[in-house]
């Protein structure tokens, strides 16, 4: 996902039909240099996001489709907090390739899942490799495996920033060297071939002592199935919409890793 005339830089997102897209909610956000402005920032126009589907590349390959409506989180408070951070894009036209071997709707969680503890996750993005180097994001869609952090942990460490309940973290505890970074945010954390959680901050890109964090998908599955289902109202007609997100049973599947590995 990309914002026009550079609006915008890059961010992740996960197919939830053919019609939606979800994604981190600060990633529709941008500052305002003018110091007068109330609150410093403005959320992008809909007409201001493009998405790139059907590729492993950011910048080639797949389809570009144009976005007709963005919804972020009603309790979303952009440089206030990172609670909340969630949003979906609508698209006015079909995504291509829907359900090929290119283009898959995401598997979400039921709500209230709770990931095991020190399970192995995956985080998928095109961010910085280097976080001290803005020109180090990859063409080609990378992924790393983490650790799930136990919310005492997170909260312990985060403090304030931290939502129990609606945050998930993942890290490398006592090693790092490997993490999310700036481009990642809005993307993926899957385990299972589920999407559990949302990319949305970190202290450094691959800290040992401060674990990354996510939006736990889980908190806001109803969020999410409401969301959609009244966004199929607005766009007035049903088409061969899928139906309401899919929850899939949390059973072990490498075909979505799988799928990336032979792509890199």
């Amino acid at each position: 996902m990309r914002g026009q005339k550079l609006l915008l830089g890059f961010c992740g997102g996960v197919i939830l039909t053919q019609h939606h897209v979800l994604t981190a909610a600060h990633c529709l956000f941008r500052k305002v240099n003018d110091t007068t402005a109330v609150t410093g920032t403005t959320i992008l126009r809909a007409s201001e996001v493009v998405i790139r589907v059907g590729s492993t590349y950011n910048d080639r390959g797949g389809s570009e489709h144009a976005t007709s409506k963005t919804v972020v989180h009603e309790d979303y408070k952009y440089l206030k907090s990172y609670d909340n951070d969630v949003a979906v894009l609508v698209l006015p036209t079909s995504v291509s390739n829907y359900r090929s071997s290119s283009v898959q709707p995401a598997a979400i969680p039921p709500g209230g899942y709770v990931v095991p503890e020190n399970a192995s996750v995956v985080a998928v993005g095109w961010g910085q490799t280097d976080e001290n180097c803005s020109n180090s994001s990859p063409l080609g869609l990378r992924h790393v495996g983490l650790r799930k952090v136990d919310r005492d942990t997170c909260a312990a460490r985060y403090s304030i920033f931290f939502s129990y309940n609606n945050m998930l973290c993942a890290g490398l505890l006592g090693v790092g060297g490997a993490g999310i970074c700036t481009g990642d945010s809005g993307g993926p954390l899957v385990y299972n071939g589920v999407v559990v959680g949302v990319t949305s901050f970190s202290m450094t890109c691959d800290d040992s002592f401060y674990p990354q964090v996510f939006t736990r998908v889980s908190s806001y599955t109803k969020w999410i199935n409401n969301t959609v289902s009244s966004l199929m109202k607005y766009r007035n007609r049903i088409e061969t919409w899928a139906g309401a997100p899919q929850y899939c049973s949390l059973t072990p599947s490498d075909e979505w890793l799988n799928r990336f590995q032979q792509n890199r």
